[in-house]
């Protein structure tokens, strides 16, 4: 398979409330799709306005909770709380429901993201769980939390990779993608740039067809940055 072109475009969210406060930034007008990936959000719920319960199948369904805690439900089991810097990563190969509601304190803000599984991805559904932020390392100045993929608390399926960087001062990290795996650079806050093109929070990167990017961040730049073969 011939490698793609080199391709780096910064997209704005839109903002969806028809059940919920969303921030959407794949699926949109400016980026219909972008395949594996289905879909990238940042969603704010309370009691009045949250996600109903619905499913999934033939995906990968990541939840990062950046603020308040989330009750996390599958199917018809229990809902346990994840509190701000835990995750899950639901596995679906098979239909599976889920729900994520507001915990205690009655708001909640997440990091979404939905990948497909490879062609014939076959098994029963599994949830895996990061309780916690992981113990971050430092790269070029930057704090690093691997959220998913080798190393990382969570392992994918079908070769998705997630880390969160967070920058403390002005600095500039070059992160890996691969000429045949895609990226997307999410920004939860503060601003940064993604190969010399600006981004702010709220904002993502689309990145295929490089070996790695750059990452520059000013201080209070936080940035979710997920790989997966295209």
């Amino acid at each position: 398979m011939p490698s793609p072109p080199r391709m780096i475009r910064v997209v704005p969210g839109e903002i969806d409330a028809r059940q919920l406060t969303t921030r959407l930034v794949l699926p949109t007008t400016a980026q219909p799709a972008w395949p594996p990936f289905r879909r990238v959000s940042e969603s704010i719920a309370n009691r009045e306005r949250h996600l109903p319960a619905h499913a999934h199948e033939g995906e990968e369904v990541l939840t990062y909770v950046t603020e308040g805690v989330a009750a996390y439900q599958v199917d018809a089991g229990s809902a346990e709380l994840v509190p701000s810097g835990g995750a899950r990563l639901l596995i679906a190969p098979s239909r599976v429901g889920h729900r994520v509601s507001p915990g205690p304190g009655g708001t909640v803000r997440w990091f979404n993201l939905v990948v497909a599984l490879p062609p014939g991805t076959a098994g029963a559904p599994r949830k895996l769980a990061l309780p916690e932020s992981p113990t971050p390392r430092e790269e070029d100045n930057v704090s690093v939390r691997s959220l998913v993929g080798p190393g990382a608390p969570m392992a994918s399926l079908g070769g998705l990779e997630c880390d969160e960087l967070s920058f403390s001062e002005e600095s500039t990290t070059f992160r890996k993608v691969g000429r045949e795996r895609r990226a997307v650079v999410y920004a939860l806050s503060g601003r940064g740039a993604v190969d010399q093109q600006p981004i702010e929070a709220g904002e993502a990167a689309f990145v295929e067809g490089v070996p790695g990017t750059a990452v520059r961040g000013t201080p209070g730049f936080r940035t979710v940055l997920a790989t997966a073969p295209r």
